[in-house]
């Protein structure tokens, strides 16, 4: 990460890559921003784990270059039969290191990394030549493995951010605004994070908060959460443009982020105001 980074006129914008697997509301709320001048980046590619995301038509839409990386292309292939020249000589080392399957055999395990490994090969082919200085999970639906993690970052510098629909370490996982409401939360919220070799478990960087009524359902709190995500993800983007962000490391080597911006203060204090409007 660029934690001396400062754009101005003069300077070329934050380069983006997006990666999506459905509708792009996200991706679509960055575009406006970028649009609006309000969020000093560019975004060179949207990637998709599906063809049928209609986030590539957005993204067409703006004359954004879109490209699809079909996860179901690999099937249910064993590590057995898949040829070893596909694989990276770093396989071993990528199996050392993954936290996604402890629950699953051995065995499958291997097979799942190594699906992953040969879709992330094809996506890294296609971002690489774009040089993309930060990449952003919007509603992508796919784990990503030490392999890809490791091509971006290392050596306390996180360049993929992602977005997640619940106040993390609460509820990990897909189903972040379900399980706040069927957990009984009376307070929800999103959490923006950099992504690490685990499943969102990477180190936070914002989070914001918004109530849960009594005649609320996991739809209306839904759509609460995605207007904090929408002003959330691009301002982060932004700190990130703007080297606003600061990693370091907290008790037990754990990385911390700290936000420099010093309007970070009055920024939450008005999306926490808009939140716990009644009517909202």
């Amino acid at each position: 990460m660029r934690d001396t980074r400062t754009v101005t006129a003069e300077t070329s914008k934050l380069v983006l890559a997006v990666l999506i697997s459905g509708g792009g509301t996200n991706l679509q709320a960055m575009v406006d921003r970028i649009e609006a001048g309000a969020l000093e980046a560019q975004i060179a590619l949207v990637v998709s784990s599906s063809p049928e995301a209609y986030g590539l038509v957005r993204a067409r839409d703006h004359g954004i270059r879109t490209a699809v990386v079909d996860y179901r292309r690999y099937g249910k292939r064993q590590l057995s039969q898949i040829p070893e020249r596909l694989l990276p000589d770093s396989f071993p080392e990528v199996m050392k290191r993954q936290r996604l399957y402890r629950a699953l055999p051995p065995a499958e395990v291997q097979d799942r990394i190594a699906r992953l490994v040969l879709a992330e090969r094809e996506m890294i082919s296609l971002l690489d030549p774009m040089g993309i200085e930060l990449v952003c999970l919007a509603g992508f639906m796919r784990l990503l493995s030490p392999y890809f993690v490791s091509h971006f970052q290392g050596d306390g510098r996180y360049r993929i951010m992602n977005i997640h629909p619940a106040l993390l370490p609460a509820f990990p996982g897909e189903h972040g605004y379900q399980d706040t409401f069927s957990y009984g939360c009376k307070v929800g919220g999103i959490t923006v994070h950099f992504v690490d070799e685990g499943e969102d478990s990477g180190p936070v960087i914002a989070q914001a908060a918004y109530p849960i009524w009594p005649e609320d359902t996991p739809e209306t709190i839904h759509q609460r959460g995605l207007q904090l995500e929408y002003a959330l993800y691009s301002q982060c983007i932004q700190w990130f443009a703007r080297g606003q962000l600061q990693v370091t490391t907290g008790a037990g080597g754990r990385s911390l982020v700290q936000i420099l911006d010093p309007g970070y203060h009055e920024f939450l204090q008005e999306l926490t105001r808009l939140a716990f409007t009644r009517s909202a």
